[in-house]
């Protein structure tokens, strides 16, 4: 195959624009999640240990977490009610729905990994 210099210019131009969107791509997904974020997934994992555990102590204990994480701005609204959804599952003795409906918030939720 023999290319004119124009055709390995334009190639060459077009590799390197792919690359440069490829990477952009790579590192806008990859950015650090805030404290916050892993706080909340934290709280996230807290809840379904409790509910696994089927231990009210610890529901009740993260039930407050949960209100006093929302009251400070650090818990979105939605994220509050989906997870008081859980724990009143819990609260009624409906534990299996509470951890299958856990789980399924946390898949909706994927962890975020530290340095990513």
């Amino acid at each position: 195959m023999n290319l004119e210099p124009k055709e390995i210019s334009r190639r060459r131009s077009g590799a390197f624009i792919l690359f440069t969107c490829s990477m952009a791509l790579i590192v806008a997904g990859c950015s650090a999640p805030t404290e916050v974020d892993r706080d909340n997934r934290r709280l996230l994992d807290a809840i379904l240990t409790a509910i696994t555990m089927k231990n009210v102590e610890w529901l009740e204990e993260d039930a407050v977490l949960a209100e006093k994480r929302n009251s400070a701005g650090q818990l979105p609204d939605a994220d509050y009610e989906e997870l008081l959804l859980l724990i009143e599952k819990g609260r009624s003795g409906d534990w299996k729905t509470a951890e299958e409906q856990g789980y399924e918030f946390r898949k909706q939720h994927p962890y975020v990994r530290e340095g990513h």
